[in-house]
C-alpha cells in the first residue's frame, strides 16, 4: 500500500493524512523559483507553482490552464475554497510538506485566506540586490523566459535600461519588501526570511529542512541556470549612465558580483 503512487492512491481511494503545509512568498526575481524547484526535489516535499497567478494556475515545471473554469469559476470566484481544495484534493498524500509559491501582488484574497490560517509555514524570499532584481525582471520581462534548465545565448543577452527605468522599479520593490517584512513579525505562523543569496550558501538545504521539519535529502537539487552574468553591471548593453546613477546614491556595490 505505501509503494502507491499519488494518482493510484487518489485512483483507489486511499488517502493517507494530509500533508502539513507551506507557501513560498516573495515579489518577483527574488529566487522563488529556484526554491520551488529545490524543495520540490526533496522526495518528501511537493512544491506546485503559482497557484494564484493572476493569468493561469500555474504548477510544477510550467504546467499552466488559463481556462475560464479554472481561473474565474474556479479560483476567483472562491479563492479560500480553491485554497482548501489545492491542500485536501490536489497534493500527493505520500509526502510530509505539500505547499506553493505565492507572488505578492497575486490575488489578495487568496492571500487572506492563507494567512487566516496560522499552521501553515511562510516562507518569505527577498533580494537585498534590487538592482539585479530589476535587471532580472525587465529581461524576463522582455523574453518572457521566466526560468530556464539549460545555458543558451539567452543568458549572456544583454539589456537596455535607463536609470529612471531602475529607479522606479527598485524602489516599489523595496518599499513592498519593508511593508511586508514588518507585517510577517506581526503574524503567528512559523515563518522564515531569507535573503536571496542565502538560499545558495553551504548548508542551505539543511536549514530549510530543518524549519520544515524533514530529514535533508542528498537529491536535493534545483535544475535552474542563471539567466545573467554574476557580475551585474555586466548584464547591460550600455552600463555607463546606471554605473553614475548606483556610485551616486552609494550603492555601487550592487554593480558588482552578487554570488
Amino acid at each position: 500500500m505505501s509503494t502507491l503512487s499519488a494518482m493510484q492512491k487518489s485512483a483507489s481511494g486511499v488517502r493517507g493524512p494530509a500533508p502539513r503545509r507551506f507557501v513560498i512568498l516573495g515579489l518577483p526575481r527574488s529566487g522563488s523559483t529556484y526554491l520551488m524547484t529545490l524543495l520540490n526535489s526533496h522526495p518528501r516535499i511537493f512544491c506546485s507553482g503559482e497557484q494564484f497567478n493572476p493569468y493561469a494556475v500555474v504548477g510544477i515545471g510550467g504546467e499552466r490552464d488559463d481556462s475560464f473554469e479554472a481561473v474565474v469559476a474556479g479560483r476567483d470566484a472562491d479563492p479560500a475554497g480553491f485554497l482548501e481544495r489545492f491542500f485536501t484534493r490536489d497534493v500527493p498524500r505520500d509526502v510530509d510538506m505539500a505547499g506553493f509559491k505565492f507572488m505578492l501582488g497575486h490575488n489578495v484574497a487568496g492571500f487572506q485566506a492563507l494567512t487566516e490560517q496560522p499552521d501553515i509555514k511562510l516562507i518569505y524570499v527577498w533580494r537585498e540586490n534590487r538592482l539585479a532584481q530589476v535587471a532580472s525582471l525587465i529581461k524576463a520581462s522582455r523574453s518572457k523566459r521566466w526560468a530556464q534548465t539549460r545555458r543558451d545565448s539567452h543568458v549572456e543577452a544583454k539589456i537596455t535600461a535607463s536609470p529612471r527605468q531602475i529607479s522606479h522599479r527598485w524602489h516599489e520593490n523595496a518599499m513592498m519588501d519593508h511593508l511586508f517584512a514588518t507585517w510577517l513579525e506581526q503574524q503567528p505562523h512559523d515563518h522564515i526570511s531569507l535573503e536571496y543569496r542565502e538560499l545558495f550558501a553551504p548548508g542551505f538545504e539543511t536549514r530549510i529542512c530543518d524549519f520544515l521539519g524533514v530529514a535533508p535529502s542528498a537529491k536535493m537539487k534545483s535544475e535552474l541556470v542563471k539567466q545573467g552574468a554574476n557580475t551585474i553591471e555586466d548584464r547591460f548593453e550600455d552600463p555607463r549612465a546606471i554605473r553614475y546613477y548606483f556610485k551616486s546614491i552609494g550603492h555601487e556595490r550592487w554593480l558588482e558580483d552578487e554570488l
